[in-house]
């Protein structure tokens, strides 16, 4: 049983005591979960730590990959670990709010009104407010107004989607 398994577990027994007596085989059920945390949090810190930079020393390249694997971390552990006992289970919870979220396409739209009238660009504040509404970097923001038509940009970063809409999700959780 690796760290986040170990880490769930506990967590389990304070929060959720009824669902972990529910479980058949708790070690495997951890020891997977635990397993599932790592291989996620490998690849959401490979995307949120990107390439090196040529003007990075190696202190600030180590800097890099610590942020990463920490944001990664609390993403995914978020994501995967970090639950109470909620009345409904949890992936019945997420159908829920995935059919009453807001869509994906309205960042489009609203990226194309920027493009039609670039005046509209929203102040750096703005911004930043925008991408913590919708979980995404505020680079990504730039790029899908940056992209013609900007619907291929949405399309080419689903993976960002994703983990910003389950990164919303938990938001409404807590």
């Amino acid at each position: 049983m690796n760290k986040y398994a170990a880490a769930a577990r506990a967590h389990w027994e304070r929060t959720a005591p009824s669902r972990l007596k529910a479980l058949e085989n708790p070690e495997e059920f951890f020891t997977n979960l635990g397993l599932e945390v790592q291989a996620q949090v490998s690849d959401l810190t490979a995307i949120l730590a990107g390439t090196r930079s040529s003007e990075q020393n190696y202190l600030q390249e180590i800097a890099r990959l610590v942020t990463a694997r920490r944001i990664a971390e609390e993403v995914v552990m978020a994501q995967l670990v970090w639950i109470g006992d909620p009345e409904l289970p949890l992936e019945q919870a997420r159908e829920e709010w995935e059919q009453t979220r807001p869509s994906d396409e309205n960042l489009v739209t609203w990226a194309e009104r920027m493009q039609d009238s670039p005046d509209l660009m929203p102040s750096t504040v703005e911004l930043e407010q925008m991408a913590n509404d919708w979980a995404v970097p505020v680079a990504f923001l730039e790029g899908l107004v940056a992209t013609e038509p900007p619907l291929d940009y949405l399309r080419e970063n689903q993976a960002v989607l994703q983990e910003a809409a389950t990164i919303r999700f938990l938001r409404e959780l807590s």
